[in-house]
């Protein structure tokens, strides 16, 4: 069978692959991270992680091969990510893993 001259062979990383190297990165750092779902609602954020004295929601979304193609929000996630910033919480987005360790990194405190 012959492969067709416009098959893509690159890698594909999924979001739950960018989002658990993020957990193991953060909980081999000191980090206790917790996977979040809600009981009779939709729209949780991915992950809780808690460490150095602070708590943080984060959303994994994927990242595709143009800006439009993005992962975007569903209106469950706008509408409960916006109950949250009302509040004074964020949710933090990201689209790799490494932005979301890079995120964390710059949370720890300088060791000297």
């Amino acid at each position: 069978m012959k492969v067709l001259d416009d098959f893509d062979f690159t890698e594909r990383r999924i979001e739950q692959n960018e989002e658990l190297d993020v957990v193991a990165w953060a909980e081999n750092n000191g980090w206790v991270v917790r996977k979040l779902q809600y009981v009779g609602r939709r729209s949780a954020p991915d992950r809780l992680f808690a460490g150095y004295g602070q708590l943080f929601l984060i959303e994994m979304k994927r990242k595709g091969k143009t800006p439009s193609r993005d992962g975007k929000l569903s209106e469950g996630q706008k509408g409960e990510f916006k109950r949250f910033a009302d509040v004074g919480v964020t949710v933090h987005v990201f689209y790799t893993g490494e932005a979301a360790i890079a995120f964390l990194k710059e949370q720890m405190p300088a060791l000297v």
